[in-house]
């Protein structure tokens, strides 16, 4: 039976979530891209069925690669046939082992049952010919397949909020937003990234009251996103009764000041909605002021957008949102508000107008969602946010679903967990953010001393490029080498090590097998025979055969570490069989050259997977 650790990477993609559109298996069944893996499953499938087994029953099989320390080279787990056989997965992996036929000019050479598994040990002369075919010929587009061919989805990450800066928080949606997007276009959907900023609201007329009664405007040229947040927290605490501004009054006169503030920021905000000139330029001069500073992030962490959209762009969908809402049945009068009673479902009660007539954060979210299904033609919605608004996320599909939205079942909140610090690494501002300036700074201050410790590159442009490369790695990096529902911290000697599960370490083994490749002419290694006779070569082949496969498993988990798990094994790999054989003091000219291509196809499969996760591969470190 395979031990517990390696079961569990064994078992990789089991109860995985349904993808956008199409179940991903369906999606996977019509993929068009034939890589050498699926040989190895077609094989598997023709045996099945010569001795008898069901064309429909033999196709459920999942082929995965074994564990290193676990008999066979790649199997599938037994359970499928279990029910239609009347046996345990135990007996039916023995007996199959037993009477499948092997393909003497296939790749399998014979079949070993381990535990509930039947796993198949196959020709790694035939087998790492076909790898090196398949990732030469396709180079960085290695792994791509065409599986949501025809599909729209909208990835919403980022979203800063207009006039305050951008915290950590805002670096693990950007990050892992960016990731997603990437995996998903790998696997041929059309993705539309969108920065569906917080640009609108109540807080902006308190904002606006704010400017007019304190803004001093030389103060806040000169630094917008500080001065206009000062001003807000001004604002807000003059809205507040038991503010120090009100020493000495009465609670009663306390209340009624803090009640003319805030009524006097509601003002504000309706000439704002109802298109007053100076509320909107006031307004457009604070969003454009935003933008210049998160640019300057967005460019160091190499991440764009397709839309950089606010919540105020969808704002003239609203009327025709809320009346879709009342003509759709599911909404109520409940004094004087318009709301949506889902305690069936145990979704509480969402409001979607105040009795006032304004509007909120979810009145808007369904207008967003309403437009982007009719008019943009959105077939799914990945929203990259924090663990803290699931029960949100859930109201809102809940009443897309129940409004007749396809989109909804085709919707998925892919949420994240908390960032902490060690005590005393770094400071915050007043106690409470940290800000994601602040953050990138300390990485690149630690990577340049890093950098000058550890590496050789020349000074100038060059050693900047290579710090630049190095730190967001690591920040990529501590974000996705896990499930993005784990909570993580900012080790900074974790993260920037070039020993362990780390962007520098996998870009070193990258930098290293480049450094063998120099002055080889690539394409005389394009047909030369592989003779893989050590375990190390072996396993390197295996890994990079996987890889297509794990490209489908983390669009299919939403999960981009599985990638970052993969090449971060292919990285370990790579550098035992670096360190256990000679590559180009090989023995003979035809192991220098079969090694010379397990090293290329080693190091673009370890390219193609950083550029998945968003981080460069540096060709010298």
């Amino acid at each position: 039976m395979p031990k517990d650790s390696a079961e569990r990477e064994y078992n990789r993609g089991e109860n995985q979530e349904i993808s956008l559109g199409l179940p991903i298996e369906i999606l996977i069944s019509m993929a068009e891209t034939t890589y050498p893996i699926h040989q190895i499953a077609q094989e598997f499938r023709l045996a099945l069925e010569q001795i008898g087994m069901d064309e429909d029953l033999s196709k459920t099989i999942d082929i995965k690669a074994s564990p290193n320390d676990i008999e066979g080279d790649f199997g599938f787990h037994c359970a499928p046939f279990a029910k239609k056989l009347r046996k345990n997965p135990v007996q039916i992996a023995q007996e199959l082992a037993k009477q499948l036929p092997v393909d003497p000019k296939g790749v399998i050479e014979s079949y070993v049952a381990v535990g509930p598994y039947l796993n198949a040990r196959i020709n790694y002369e035939k087998f790492g010919d076909l790898v090196r075919d398949s990732v030469f010929e396709m180079g960085t587009d290695y792994g791509k397949e065409k599986i949501g061919t025809g599909q729209r989805i909208v990835i919403d990450m980022s979203s800063p909020n207009i006039a305050k800066r951008m915290s950590v928080g805002h670096l693990r949606s950007t990050i892992i937003g960016d990731s997603l997007a990437r995996i998903f276009k790998h696997l041929d959907f059309e993705v539309i990234k969108d920065n569906h900023l917080g640009d609108w609201g109540t807080q902006f007329g308190h904002l606006l009251r704010a400017i007019e009664l304190w803004g001093d405007e030389k103060a806040i040229a000169k630094n917008p996103i500080e001065e206009l947040q000062r001003l807000y927290v001004r604002i807000s605490d003059a809205g507040e009764p038991s503010s120090d501004l009100y020493k000495g009054l009465s609670n009663e006169e306390a209340q009624a000041r803090a009640e003319q503030v805030k009524n006097e920021g509601r003002a504000w905000f309706k000439k704002l909605e109802q298109g007053d000139s100076e509320a909107r330029a006031r307004w457009q001069q604070i969003v454009d002021w935003s933008l210049r500073e998160f640019q300057q992030m967005y460019d160091v962490l190499g991440v764009d957008f397709d839309w950089t959209r606010g919540e105020s762009y969808y704002e003239g969908a609203l009327p025709e949102a809320i009346q879709k809402v009342k003509e759709s049945g599911i909404a109520t009068e409940s004094k004087g508000a318009l709301v949506v009673d889902m305690e069936d479902a145990g979704l509480g009660v969402a409001i979607i107008q105040k009795s006032d007539g304004a509007t909120l954060y979810l009145t808007r979210e369904i207008a967003t969602g309403i437009q982007r299904s009719e008019t943009e033609k959105v077939d799914g919605m990945i929203y990259v946010v924090g663990e803290d608004q699931k029960f949100y996320f859930q109201q809102f599909f809940e009443i897309l679903r129940r409004m007749g939205y396809p989109i909804a079942d085709k919707s998925k909140h892919v949420y994240f967990g908390m960032i902490s610090l060690p005590e005393g690494k770094m400071s915050t501002r007043k106690g409470r953010v940290v800000l994601l300036e602040d953050v990138v700074k300390e990485a690149f201050t630690r990577t340049r001393h890093l950098v000058d410790q550890r590496t050789h590159v020349a000074s100038g442009q060059e050693r900047e490029q290579l710090v630049r490369q190095v730190a967001v790695g690591a920040l990529k990096w501590n974000d996705l080498m896990a499930d993005p529902r784990r909570s993580i911290v900012f080790d900074w000697d974790t993260m920037l090590t070039m020993e362990g599960n780390s962007a520098p370490y996998v870009q070193y083994a990258y930098a290293r097998a480049i450094s063998l490749l120099e002055g080889i002419n690539l394409h005389s290694l394009e047909s030369v025979p592989i003779i893989p006779e050590h375990k190390s070569e072996k396993a390197l082949i295996k890994l990079v055969a996987d890889f297509p496969e794990v490209i489908k498993a983390a669009g299919e988990s939403y999960n981009p570490s599985k990638v970052a798990s993969h090449i971060y094994e292919l990285a370990k790999a790579f550098n035992t069989f670096y360190h256990e054989l000679p590559v180009l003091k090989a023995e003979n000219n035809e192991k220098k050259m079969s090694r010379l291509a397990i090293v290329a196809v080693t190091a673009q499969t370890i390219q193609t997977g950083l550029n998945l996760l968003g981080i460069e591969a540096p060709a010298k470190m």
